[in-house]
């Protein structure tokens, strides 16, 4: 229960940062443990953190939040990842995949008429 709570927790913050995080003019350095996860091709970085046991970034990008996720699948099963838990409503799409000790997240939200997706990554490490 308590690890749900969690994951819980890191996905409301991270939505938290999508809805204020809006946009930046300039450009983002990813952080050093989002090195090696995969960006859909195309993608800007608007926002991105990197705390002690969590890194996480704010992307958009013009595709649809279908590719993304089926990006994110195939790219992260290929990389050992496995689904832990998938979620979809009409405003979000949200999957998790789990390896070892760690949690890895991508929260897609379709644009709101004609504009970009936005698409948040967390990686977190689990005690």
């Amino acid at each position: 229960m308590e690890k749900r709570c969690r994951i819980l927790a890191l996905s409301v913050a991270c939505v938290l940062c999508i809805l204020i995080g809006g946009g930046s003019a300039f450009a983002v350095d990813i952080p050093e443990k989002l090195k090696d996860m995969p960006l859909y091709q195309g993608s800007t970085v608007r926002q991105a953190m990197d705390m002690t046991n969590h890194a996480m970034l704010i992307a958009t990008v013009n595709a649809s939040g279908d590719a993304i996720a089926d990006f994110y699948k195939k790219a992260m099963l290929a990389k050992g990842w496995k689904v832990a838990f998938q979620a979809e409503r009409e405003d979000m799409k949200l999957i998790h995949f789990q390896k070892d000790k760690q949690l890895f997240q991508v929260a897609i939200q379709p644009p709101k008429g004609a504009g970009e997706t936005t698409y948040n990554l967390l990686l977190s490490a689990q005690e």
